[in-house]
C-alpha cells in the first residue's frame, strides 16, 4: 500500500469525539480509514454521494495505520475499519473478534504491487545471491519481510541467512544507492520511479498468490451481529465504488489527489497498478494464502480463512 502524508483536512469527527456504535436500526456507521490509495474507496464514496444514495450516514475518520485503526474498532469506537490481512490476523490468533467484511483492493496480476529490487550496477539476481547480505523491508516480522524470504528461498538462497532492515519505502533507494542494503522491498509508486537507478529483480506479489487479498474492511463480530443490513449496505456501496473507480481512473486519480495530497503522476502510477475489488463480501480464498504465508514465515498457527470473513 502506498505511504502518503495525510490530508491537510481530515474528514468526520475527530477520534476521541465519535459517539459508540449505531443502533441495529440506524443509518450511522463510523468508519475509519488510512490516508492512502487503498483506502480511497470510502473517500470516493463519500465525495460521489454513494452513501448518501444508499441511506448511510457515514462519519469518516482518516488515522495513520492499521495499528491504530484495529484498536479503534475493537474497543467500539469505529464500527469499520480499513486494514491490510497481517494486523487481523495476528488479531484473530490473539483471539481478538475482528472479521473482514469486503475486500477493498486484490493482486490479481501483473503489473505489481510489491517488487524485490537491487541496484543497476549489482550481481544480485538470485536468492543465493542475498545470502548474508542485508536488505531493506518497510515492516520488519510483517509480510513485506516474509514475501522477500519466501522469495530468497524458491530462488536458491537461505532466507534465514538475510539480515533485514526496517526503513520507510521514501528512504529505501537512497539506502541502496549508497551500498547500505543489497536489496530492497518497493512498492508503487517508487518500484517506477527508481527505474534509472534500480532493477526489479523478484515478484514478491506472485511469491504469496497469483490472486489474493491486499486490504479491505473490518469490522468486530459484535457490531456485525447487531448490524447486518449496515454492514450489507456499506459493502453494496464499496462494491459500486469499486466499479466505478476501476472504470473510471482519470476521475479517480483526482480524487485520489485531494486527499492524500500526491502528484498527478503519482496518482496515475498508483492506480495503474491497484485493483479495486467488486467481488462484494470477503472471500476466504483470497485470504488463506496470506495466513499460510504469514504461518509458515511468521511462526503463527494457521487457520480457517472463513474465521475471518463475515456472510459466507
Amino acid at each position: 500500500m502506498l505511504p502518503c502524508r495525510i490530508a491537510a483536512v481530515v474528514l468526520g469527527a475527530l477520534l476521541a469525539a465519535l459517539p459508540l456504535h449505531a443502533s441495529a436500526d440506524g443509518t450511522t456507521i463510523n468508519v475509519a480509514a488510512m490516508p492512502i490509495a487503498g483506502a480511497a474507496e470510502a473517500f470516493f464514496a463519500q465525495e460521489l454521494g454513494f452513501f448518501k444514495a444508499a441511506g448511510l450516514d457515514v462519519h469518516l475518520t482518516v488515522l495513520a495505520s492499521g495499528a491504530a485503526i484495529v484498536p479503534a474498532t475493537t474497543s467500539g469506537t469505529v464500527d469499520i475499519g480499513f486494514g491490510s490481512p497481517s494486523p487481523l490476523i495476528l488479531a484473530h490468533v490473539k483471539g481478538l473478534p475482528v472479521r473482514f467484511i469486503t475486500y477493498a483492493s486484490l493482486y490479481t496480476g501483473p503489473p505489481v504491487t510489491s517488487a524485490l529490487m537491487a541496484a543497476k550496477s549489482s550481481n544480485v539476481r538470485t536468492g543465493a545471491d542475498l545470502n548474508g547480505q542485508a536488505v531493506a523491508v518497510n515492516g520488519l516480522h510483517d509480510i513485506g519481510q516474509f514475501e522477500v524470504q519466501a522469495w530468497v528461498d524458491h530462488n536458491g538462497g537461505n532466507s534465514d541467512t538475510v539480515q533485514f532492515v526496517e526503513m520507510p519505502y521514501s528512504t529505501m533507494m537512497d539506502a541502496l544507492n549508497r551500498g547500505r542494503v543489497a536489496a530492497v522491498s518497493e512498492t508503487e509508486p517508487w518500484v517506477s520511479t527508481a527505474a534509472d537507478g534500480a532493477r526489479v529483480i523478484g515478484n514478491l506479489n506472485d511469491i504469496v498468490a497469483p490472486k489474493y487479498a491486499l486490504a479491505g474492511w473490518f469490522s468486530t463480530d459484535a457490531w456485525l451481529a447487531s448490524n447486518p443490513q449496515l454492514a450489507q449496505r456499506f459493502t453494496a456501496v464499496m462494491q459500486q465504488t469499486a466499479r466505478w473507480a476501476n472504470a473510471h481512473p482519470k476521475e479517480a486519480g483526482a480524487l485520489l489527489q485531494r486527499y492524500t495530497q500526491v502528484t498527478p503522476d503519482v496518482a496515475l502510477i498508483v492506480l495503474k497498478h491497484l485493483q479495486f475489488d467488486d467481488g462484494g463480501r470477503a472471500d476466504p480464498k483470497y485470504l488463506q494464502p496470506v495466513i499460510e504465508m504469514i504461518a509458515k514465515y511468521g511462526k503463527s498457527p494457521s487457520f480457517n480463512a472463513a474465521d475471518l470473513t463475515w456472510g459466507r
